[in-house]
């Protein structure tokens, strides 16, 4: 099972508003007292390019660095980015 990211979170929380039944009191009562962070669009579509680059290029010689040059990012950015896509998933 992938860790839960904080993106994860907060599409549960989007999720969870847009629903025309909810009120605020349920807003409230479900995720009140949580800190909230609504990550950037700019980094969360970066990073989902940098994965499916990554999946498709899978196996070539130094592409960690070829993609940190081309993103402008550092090979241990990229790498933690990737790393759900190198880790084999468990279910325990």
């Amino acid at each position: 099972m992938a860790a839960v990211t904080n993106f994860d979170l907060f599409e549960d929380l989007f999720n969870f508003i847009k629903n025309p039944e909810v009120t605020i009191s349920d807003v409230i009562k479900e995720h009140g007292g949580s800190s909230l962070y609504i990550p950037s669009y700019k980094t969360t579509i970066r990073n989902d390019e940098i994965c499916e680059e990554y999946k498709k290029r899978q196996g070539e010689k130094r592409l960690t660095k070829k993609l940190s040059k081309h993103y402008d990012l550092s090979e241990a950015q990229i790498l933690l980015i990737t790393k759900h896509l190198r880790e084999p998933s468990s279910l325990f």
